[in-house]
């Protein structure tokens, strides 16, 4: 009831409403915990896990391991070590250079990075300042995201956000994204 009264106009925002029914049917979350806290930030194990199911849900390559080794999940529980090794198999946090930083929130920009280097894992996005520009941009032009690359994406990302990325992720892959 409570998130009834919080989150009142979330509730009548249709494409969340499609998404959270998207996300449920994937196994990224359930509607009901997306309606419980919309607006928490997640972590990047919790993003993993997201991340993963997206993957799977639309039938992306996994690579080999080579470059997935990462010296700070080994306290976590086996399902999220592995939920972190798959993410990185499909490419989406590979650049972690051995730490994942598991506990660490996500951004906006880190998030749209993750996924773009998902997409386009065999890209070479170049030198860019900042870095995460050419990423944020590749996103806004498939219409993944809605801004353009400026200073408001290192603000922190919010599971309402990235259930919208993922969402319209899913539909640019499978060609039924509106703009």
């Amino acid at each position: 009831m409570l998130a009834l009264i919080s989150y009142g106009p979330l509730l009548q925002d249709k494409e969340f409403e499609s998404a959270a029914k998207w996300a449920e049917k994937e196994g990224l979350t359930t509607e009901q915990e997306l309606l419980e806290s919309p607006f928490s930030f997640i972590t990047r194990a919790e993003a993993a896990k997201w991340y993963v199911a997206f993957a799977q849900s639309t039938n992306m390559p996994l690579y080999s391991n080579d470059i997935c080794s990462f010296n700070d999940i080994d306290f976590l529980p086996k399902e999220q070590q592995d939920m972190i090794m798959l993410a990185c198999w499909y490419r989406f946090f590979w650049w972690s250079k051995w730490w994942f930083h598991p506990d660490d929130k996500m951004t906006k920009a880190v998030s749209l990075v993750a996924l773009m280097k998902g997409f386009y894992p065999k890209k070479d996005w170049g030198e860019k300042e900042p870095y995460w520009e050419p990423f944020v941009n590749e996103s806004f032009e498939i219409w993944i995201t809605k801004r353009q690359s400026d200073p408001y994406m290192m603000y922190l990302l919010t599971r309402y956000e990235l259930i919208l990325q993922l969402y319209r992720a899913y539909q640019f892959k499978s060609g039924t994204l509106q703009e």
